[in-house]
């Protein structure tokens, strides 16, 4: 075998592993990409929601870079943030605010009062805005005459209007 031959043999099997390793299937992401790029957010995810927060979640958005903040909205167009705060003793430390009220999320008992708080929030039905129903018509044709005049009844004065009248 030349040189040559072996360069060209080398450069086909070159081609063929790249080929092999970019037509891998991709692995499959998760219907969230921001819980996939930060992991102590999925964590936190499955705690508050028992493992099952992919039904009950629309999206999650990245609201703030400091403290970095999530905003979580429900599928009932309800929305909570979790903010983190950093880590203690190799646990990140999660801030969830809900309704208004922040929860510790360290804190075992505010981990429970915080999904309490979200179950909630779920179970909370919005008002509709939209009419879905009849419409009501409530404009007022300019191009029609009302020929309606209200008569307000005789009332006596309460005060009299002479010296006579007392």
């Amino acid at each position: 075998m030349q040189k040559s031959e072996f360069i060209s043999k080398i450069k086909v099997l070159a081609k063929q592993a790249y080929a092999n390793k970019t037509n891998q299937p991709e692995i499959a992401q998760s219907k969230f990409p921001m819980v996939d790029k930060f992991p102590p957010l999925k964590d936190v995810m499955d705690d508050l929601f028992d493992f099952q927060y992919e039904p009950f979640v629309e999206d999650v958005e990245w609201v703030a870079p400091r403290p970095t903040t999530f905003r979580i909205k429900l599928v009932n167009g309800a929305d909570f943030y979790l903010m983190y705060e950093g880590k203690d003793d190799d646990k990140a430390l999660f801030v969830a605010q809900v309704a208004g009220k922040r929860y510790f999320l360290e804190s075992l008992p505010e981990e429970q009062q915080a999904s309490e708080a979200i179950a909630r929030l779920l179970r909370y039905k919005f008002a509709d805005t939209g009419k879905d129903e009849e419409e009501v018509d409530t404009e007022i044709d300019i191009d029609t005459e009302v020929d309606t005049e209200i008569e307000a009844p005789e009332v006596e004065p309460a005060v009299p209007q002479s010296v006579e009248d007392l």
